[in-house]
Protein backbone atom coordinates (compact mmCIF):
# COMPACT_ATOMS: atom_id res chain seq x y z
CA UNK A 1 0.00 0.00 0.00
CA UNK A 2 1.44 3.94 -0.62
CA UNK A 3 0.05 4.48 2.80
CA UNK A 4 3.65 2.67 4.33
CA UNK A 5 5.48 4.75 1.48
CA UNK A 6 6.59 8.59 2.67
CA UNK A 7 9.51 8.96 0.35
CA UNK A 8 8.78 9.01 -3.36
CA UNK A 9 11.77 9.68 -5.89
CA UNK A 10 10.88 10.94 -9.69
CA UNK A 11 13.35 9.06 -11.33
CA UNK A 12 15.61 10.08 -13.55
CA UNK A 13 18.35 8.49 -16.35
CA UNK A 14 20.76 10.08 -13.87
CA UNK A 15 19.04 8.33 -10.70
CA UNK A 16 22.13 6.68 -8.65
CA UNK A 17 21.76 2.77 -7.47
CA UNK A 18 22.15 4.45 -3.96
CA UNK A 19 19.86 7.20 -4.47
CA UNK A 20 17.19 4.07 -5.49
CA UNK A 21 17.78 2.64 -2.31
CA UNK A 22 17.06 5.80 -0.21
CA UNK A 23 13.62 6.03 -1.60
CA UNK A 24 10.83 4.08 -0.42
CA UNK A 25 9.50 4.09 -4.35
CA UNK A 26 10.14 5.25 -7.25
CA UNK A 27 7.90 7.30 -9.81
CA UNK A 28 8.78 6.19 -13.48
CA UNK A 29 7.36 6.14 -16.87
CA UNK A 30 6.73 2.63 -18.64
CA UNK A 31 7.70 0.31 -19.69
CA UNK A 32 11.17 2.47 -19.75
CA UNK A 33 12.97 1.80 -17.47
CA UNK A 34 12.15 -1.64 -15.98
CA UNK A 35 11.69 -1.66 -12.47
CA UNK A 36 14.90 -1.99 -10.69
CA UNK A 37 15.21 -5.37 -8.33
CA UNK A 38 13.69 -4.79 -4.81
CA UNK A 39 12.49 -1.45 -5.09
CA UNK A 40 8.86 -0.55 -5.84
CA UNK A 41 7.65 1.62 -8.08
CA UNK A 42 4.89 3.90 -9.26
CA UNK A 43 4.32 3.43 -13.04
CA UNK A 44 3.51 6.23 -15.43
CA UNK A 45 1.56 4.41 -18.79
CA UNK A 46 2.81 6.14 -21.93
CA UNK A 47 -0.88 6.42 -22.67
CA UNK A 48 -3.81 4.56 -21.90
CA UNK A 49 -4.09 2.29 -24.13
CA UNK A 50 -5.22 -1.88 -23.71
CA UNK A 51 -1.11 -2.32 -24.91
CA UNK A 52 0.26 0.38 -22.79
CA UNK A 53 -2.12 -1.48 -19.69
CA UNK A 54 -1.09 -4.90 -19.90
CA UNK A 55 2.66 -4.01 -20.09
CA UNK A 56 2.20 -1.99 -17.01
CA UNK A 57 0.22 -4.19 -15.31
CA UNK A 58 2.44 -6.97 -16.22
CA UNK A 59 4.87 -5.63 -14.14
CA UNK A 60 3.37 -5.54 -10.59
CA UNK A 61 3.86 -2.26 -10.12
CA UNK A 62 2.83 -0.78 -5.98
CA UNK A 63 0.55 1.39 -7.94
CA UNK A 64 0.34 2.73 -11.53
CA UNK A 65 0.21 7.29 -11.62
CA UNK A 66 -2.98 8.83 -12.46
CA UNK A 67 -2.20 12.40 -13.71
CA UNK A 68 -4.51 15.47 -14.17
CA UNK A 69 -6.66 13.80 -11.87
CA UNK A 70 -10.11 16.32 -11.07
CA UNK A 71 -12.39 13.61 -9.56
CA UNK A 72 -14.01 10.37 -8.82
CA UNK A 73 -14.77 9.89 -12.38
CA UNK A 74 -11.03 9.86 -13.70
CA UNK A 75 -10.63 7.52 -11.02
CA UNK A 76 -12.75 5.02 -11.93
CA UNK A 77 -12.68 5.55 -15.89
CA UNK A 78 -9.19 3.83 -15.12
CA UNK A 79 -10.31 1.52 -12.65
CA UNK A 80 -12.06 0.00 -15.76
CA UNK A 81 -9.28 0.10 -18.04
CA UNK A 82 -7.08 -1.42 -15.44
CA UNK A 83 -9.89 -4.11 -14.78
CA UNK A 84 -9.76 -5.53 -18.90
CA UNK A 85 -6.23 -5.18 -18.53
CA UNK A 86 -5.58 -7.48 -15.30
CA UNK A 87 -8.42 -9.85 -17.06
CA UNK A 88 -6.26 -10.10 -20.49
CA UNK A 89 -3.12 -10.79 -18.42
CA UNK A 90 -4.82 -13.49 -15.78
CA UNK A 91 -4.02 -11.05 -12.93
CA UNK A 92 -7.06 -11.07 -10.30
CA UNK A 93 -9.11 -8.04 -10.94
CA UNK A 94 -7.71 -4.92 -8.09
CA UNK A 95 -4.56 -5.90 -8.55
CA UNK A 96 -3.02 -3.14 -9.86
CA UNK A 97 -3.59 0.13 -7.22
CA UNK A 98 -4.12 3.70 -8.43
CA UNK A 99 -1.78 6.76 -6.88
CA UNK A 100 -3.39 9.96 -8.71
CA UNK A 101 -1.88 13.29 -9.09
CA UNK A 102 -3.87 16.27 -9.07
CA UNK A 103 -3.63 20.36 -8.96
CA UNK A 104 -5.74 20.03 -6.06
CA UNK A 105 -9.10 21.87 -7.61
CA UNK A 106 -11.20 18.82 -6.85
CA UNK A 107 -14.75 18.51 -5.52
CA UNK A 108 -15.50 19.03 -1.93
CA UNK A 109 -14.35 15.97 -0.16
CA UNK A 110 -17.97 14.39 0.27
CA UNK A 111 -19.30 15.67 -3.29
CA UNK A 112 -20.97 13.35 -5.12
CA UNK A 113 -18.41 13.95 -7.53
CA UNK A 114 -15.15 13.22 -5.22
CA UNK A 115 -13.41 10.22 -4.26
CA UNK A 116 -14.89 8.58 -1.53
CA UNK A 117 -16.34 5.12 -2.43
CA UNK A 118 -15.33 5.84 -6.07
CA UNK A 119 -12.85 2.93 -6.24
CA UNK A 120 -10.95 0.66 -4.08
CA UNK A 121 -7.76 0.67 -6.30
CA UNK A 122 -7.46 4.12 -4.82
CA UNK A 123 -4.34 4.36 -2.64
CA UNK A 124 -3.83 7.82 -2.56
CA UNK A 125 -3.75 11.82 -3.91
CA UNK A 126 -0.75 13.19 -4.81
CA UNK A 127 -1.07 17.05 -4.85
CA UNK A 128 1.38 18.56 -7.50
CA UNK A 129 1.62 22.45 -7.37
CA UNK A 130 3.35 22.57 -10.53
CA UNK A 131 0.09 22.78 -13.17
CA UNK A 132 -1.43 24.71 -10.86
CA UNK A 133 1.66 27.24 -11.53
CA UNK A 134 1.25 26.93 -14.92
CA UNK A 135 -2.67 27.53 -14.32
CA UNK A 136 -2.75 30.49 -12.88
CA UNK A 137 0.71 31.99 -14.09
CA UNK A 138 1.86 32.57 -11.17
CA UNK A 139 5.82 33.75 -10.37
CA UNK A 140 5.64 32.78 -6.96
CA UNK A 141 4.00 30.07 -4.85
CA UNK A 142 5.95 30.31 -1.45
CA UNK A 143 6.66 33.31 0.43
CA UNK A 144 9.68 34.25 1.99
CA UNK A 145 9.27 31.51 5.21
CA UNK A 146 8.32 28.77 3.13
CA UNK A 147 4.67 29.27 3.78
CA UNK A 148 2.45 28.36 0.24
CA UNK A 149 0.64 31.74 -0.72
CA UNK A 150 -3.50 31.82 -0.76
CA UNK A 151 -4.00 29.91 -3.49
CA UNK A 152 -1.74 27.31 -3.22
CA UNK A 153 -2.76 26.77 0.41
CA UNK A 154 -6.14 26.23 -0.77
CA UNK A 155 -5.75 23.63 -3.35
CA UNK A 156 -3.18 21.70 -1.10
CA UNK A 157 -5.90 21.60 1.66
CA UNK A 158 -8.85 20.34 -0.40
CA UNK A 159 -6.29 17.58 -2.01
CA UNK A 160 -5.42 16.61 1.69
CA UNK A 161 -9.38 16.73 2.65
CA UNK A 162 -9.83 14.66 -0.19
CA UNK A 163 -7.86 11.93 0.67
CA UNK A 164 -8.36 11.53 4.18
CA UNK A 165 -12.44 11.38 3.70
CA UNK A 166 -11.56 8.71 0.97
CA UNK A 167 -9.61 6.88 3.54
CA UNK A 168 -6.59 7.02 0.93
CA UNK A 169 -2.82 8.52 1.56
CA UNK A 170 -1.79 12.35 0.89
CA UNK A 171 1.10 13.21 -0.80
CA UNK A 172 2.97 16.30 -2.19
CA UNK A 173 5.31 17.00 -4.55
CA UNK A 174 9.04 18.82 -3.39
CA UNK A 175 8.77 22.62 -3.83
CA UNK A 176 12.42 22.39 -2.34
CA UNK A 177 14.01 25.51 -1.16
CA UNK A 178 15.56 26.69 1.84
CA UNK A 179 12.64 25.90 3.89
CA UNK A 180 12.03 22.61 2.50
CA UNK A 181 12.97 20.53 5.77
CA UNK A 182 10.65 22.59 8.02
CA UNK A 183 7.72 21.94 5.30
CA UNK A 184 8.24 18.44 5.39
CA UNK A 185 7.37 19.18 9.34
CA UNK A 186 4.30 20.70 9.00
CA UNK A 187 3.16 18.63 5.96
CA UNK A 188 3.64 15.66 8.54
CA UNK A 189 1.93 17.89 11.46
CA UNK A 190 -0.93 18.37 8.64
CA UNK A 191 -1.01 15.12 7.80
CA UNK A 192 0.26 14.49 4.79
CA UNK A 193 1.56 11.00 3.99
CA UNK A 194 5.03 11.91 2.67
CA UNK A 195 6.21 13.84 -0.45
CA UNK A 196 7.05 13.49 -3.87
CA UNK A 197 11.49 14.42 -4.57
CA UNK A 198 11.83 15.69 -7.82
CA UNK A 199 15.94 15.67 -6.83
CA UNK A 200 17.36 13.18 -5.09
CA UNK A 201 19.01 15.03 -2.17
CA UNK A 202 15.91 16.29 -1.20
CA UNK A 203 15.06 12.13 -0.15
CA UNK A 204 16.88 12.23 3.26
CA UNK A 205 15.18 15.51 4.34
CA UNK A 206 11.40 13.65 3.24
CA UNK A 207 12.60 10.30 5.32
CA UNK A 208 13.83 11.98 8.43
CA UNK A 209 10.69 14.39 8.79
CA UNK A 210 8.00 11.25 7.81
CA UNK A 211 10.06 8.52 9.59
CA UNK A 212 10.63 10.05 12.75
CA UNK A 213 7.33 10.44 13.24
CA UNK A 214 6.02 6.48 12.47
Amino acid sequence: MTGSLHSILAWTPDTAAEEIAAADALFCPSPLPAPVPGSRTILLPPDESEEALRTVVRLRPTAVALLDCRSGADVQRLDVLLSVAEAEEGLNPGTTAILAWTDGLLPAPYDATGFVEKSARLSGLVWDWRPLARLLGAERWQDEQGAWTAAFAGARSMTLMAAKAAGVAAYEVAAGGDHFSAGCRRARADGFDGCVAVDAGQVAIVNQAYRSAA
